[in-house]
């Protein structure tokens, strides 16, 4: 018998296309719309790998960013380096079906929401929510800082940007999921913000 999982988000609007995929049910789609989208991707798989010499380590093949605040984005998989000894690793379209094997990892998947935030006027929604400049041309995405939205300690990476719009990602403790995710929605109706599924995001 299948587990069922709930992500501590829901949206008010339902989705048009759902996926039933190991034990979650992944919003698609919720209709032809331009975005802005906040898209929830707490289903995703996450790993915090904490060692005291992070260089000796390759999640799922990738090599670990060597300064604090660079993240890597490869085969779908995002590492981010928090600090000397610690970074996050999210898998956000890969799908492996192996986990890392070593105690010095640990899934956090269900411990954290992973919220996204995509399209033509992310970048101003942002500046609604979060005191963090990612509009800073020194910032070369994809990149990590780490920061309150919404006065709550989270992980923000600018994984890209263009003339056209960018792709935020952010993630937090799993507790303030859903008002959090309500909170953005209204920070953005007046741009336009409104919910999205997988599909929507553009990786």
């Amino acid at each position: 018998m299948e587990i069922q999982r709930l992500s501590p988000i829901k949206f008010e609007e339902r989705p048009r296309r759902l996926e039933k995929r190991k034990g979650w049910e992944v919003a698609l789609s919720y209709g032809d719309h331009d975005g802005p989208f906040l898209i929830d991707l707490s289903h995703r798989r996450k790993w915090d790998l904490q060692n005291s010499n992070l260089g000796r380590y390759r999640p799922l093949g990738i090599k670990v960013p060597e300064v604090p605040g660079k993240s890597i984005f490869s085969d779908g998989i995002l590492i981010n380096r928090m600090n000397r000894t610690q970074c996050y690793i999210w898998d956000l379209a890969a799908s492996r079906s192996r986990a890392p094997q070593s105690p010095a990892y640990t899934e956090i998947t269900d411990g954290h929401a992973l919220l996204a935030i995509t399209g033509p006027s992310a970048l101003h929604i942002m500046q609604h929510i979060t005191n963090l400049d990612l509009s800073n041309p020194s910032l070369s995405p994809p990149c990590l800082i780490q920061g309150p939205v919404l006065h709550i300690p989270s992980q923000v990476v600018l994984l890209s940007r263009s003339q056209s719009g960018a792709t935020v990602l952010f993630s937090f403790s799993r507790g303030y999921g859903q008002s959090v995710a309500e909170a953005v929605l209204h920070a953005g109706r007046h741009l336009g913000l409104r919910p999205g599924g997988e599909n929507d995001l553009e990786l």
